[in-house]
């Protein structure tokens, strides 16, 4: 059994497809389908079930699919403290960024680190921080960020950037000339909010409640540019990390610091506990460096 019949079978099992994994492979379809018949054949089992409609895994199969993650995920690992070992940061890095703060902070992280790791294969998975941290408790990705404060005993996490939660309103709006703002003030304002997929969401109401209110939710979704434009045309308030507004929107909303209580706006980077950091992700945790 070569470490290759593994890559190509997990391959196949996250596509779900047979054709799209021999494209993200860059192999023909039926090379990819011999591997698959030979590893069948080395550990006597059939691994997929033979449904036209859905290319779905066998007990066996699932058996070999946790397998070849472990396997895989090992020899990745142990790679990479070689080569750190010997001087050198090579491998694959999967990383974990919601996108409301790509282009906020890590983007220069990222290309900074591109040139001075450029042997390391910096893969960037998208999703809300609820969704990254369950890609890194599956090690489905090495590392990801989510927004402060956050609390999983079974997590590093470590701060790499803080700024502040303000309310967006419109250059009309009745709070536009005010630069601060109690969190009281904005109790019965029609609230534009991010969905609850996002962490963000769950902190929002903990600030209200913490404040002495509910707030008049009116509207929510997942995009961030959404909420900025409905906000700038007067549709409601919304709340939101200060460096996203301005860099999105800073010529048609007013940004209003908050006060009692505050609401800092902070990311932070996380890990498994129980895995050790292979190189590339050692050698970035590093370098997102302390605040």
């Amino acid at each position: 059994m070569k470490r290759v019949q593994l890559e190509y079978f997990v391959r196949v099992v996250e596509e779900k497809s047979f054709t799209r994994a021999a494209e993200k492979l860059f192999i023909s379809q039926p090379a990819l389908s011999k591997s698959i018949r030979s590893l069948e054949k080395e550990l006597d089992v059939t691994l997929f079930k033979r449904d036209p409609r859905e290319l779905s895994l066998t007990s066996e199969g699932e058996w070999v699919y946790h397998y070849a993650v472990d396997i895989l995920n090992y020899w990745q690992m142990r790679t990479s403290e070689l080569m750190a070992l010997l001087g050198q940061v090579r491998g694959i890095l999967r990383f974990g960024l919601p996108p409301s703060v790509g282009s906020v902070f890590f983007s220069k992280i990222m290309y900074e680190y591109g040139l001075k790791y450029p042997q390391v294969d910096l893969q960037i998975f998208e999703g809300t921080s609820k969704k990254v941290e369950a890609m890194v408790m599956g090690d489905q990705i090495d590392l990801g960020v989510v927004i402060e404060p956050y609390d999983n005993p079974h997590m590093r996490l470590k701060t790499v950037y803080r700024s502040e939660v303000v309310l967006v309103v419109s250059q009309k709006h009745r709070l536009a000339k005010r630069d601060v703002v109690d969190f009281a003030e904005i109790k019965d304002e029609p609230m534009l909010i991010v969905s609850k997929d996002y962490m963000f969401h769950d902190q929002i109401l903990a600030h209200c409640k913490q404040a002495g209110f509910l707030p008049n939710i009116t509207f929510t979704t997942s995009q961030w540019d959404l909420l900025l434009e409905m906000a700038a045309e007067d549709q409601g308030v919304t709340l939101m990390g200060r460096p996203v507004a301005e860099k999105l929107y800073s010529d048609r909303i007013k940004c209003v610091s908050i006060r009692n209580p505050e609401f800092p706006w902070t990311l932070g980077l996380i890990s498994k506990k129980c895995k050790p950091l292979s190189g590339p992700a050692k050698s970035f945790w590093d370098f997102c460096g302390e605040i």
